[in-house]
């Protein structure tokens, strides 16, 4: 119950910040809870890796707490996740297990929220190319080309 509150909450956060018209889930299809105006793919594990790339998506939403998803290997998850990352979407949000926290940070993700119950335990972390890699202040053409010297010193 807490995990559908936690993806209303994100689908509207996330909605707010950039529209989504598109969007792939993997792991549980999400297109009748959160209908509203996203297009919706769904997609299981295997479908998903032989799948070529046709269009790339505003949102790639993948539940990795599950029993489908459980009896991946890390290897097959890494596969899923890259192949998202990389081609399929623009932005990702994965709802795992606390322990999978390890392969998602190798693999660039950011966690936005951890929930350790008796019940249940889930992470929410996100991938979103845009905001991935701080800009340090020194990367710029200030510091490289200097065009306030050209043509008074010989370099």
């Amino acid at each position: 119950m807490a995990e559908k509150n936690v993806i209303t909450l994100m689908l509207d956060d996330l909605s707010k910040e950039q529209p989504i018209q598109t969007a792939v889930c993997l792991g549980q299809d999400l297109s009748q809870d959160y209908a509203q105006t996203i297009q919706w793919n769904h997609f299981n594990v295997t479908e998903f890796l032989m799948l070529p790339f046709q269009q790339r998506y505003d949102l790639g939403v993948v539940i990795l707490n599950n029993e489908q998803m459980d009896k991946l290997s890390t290897h097959h998850k890494s596969q899923m996740l890259v192949k998202l990352r990389d081609l399929m979407a623009k932005r990702i949000v994965v709802l795992s297990h606390i322990a999978d926290e390890q392969l998602l940070r190798s693999l660039g993700f950011t966690q936005l929220i951890e929930q350790k119950n008796t019940e249940q335990d889930f992470a929410l972390w996100q991938f979103n190319i845009l905001n991935y890699k701080h800009v340090p202040d020194w990367f710029n053409s200030k510091f490289w080309a200097n065009p306030e010297n050209w043509n008074k010193f010989r370099w």
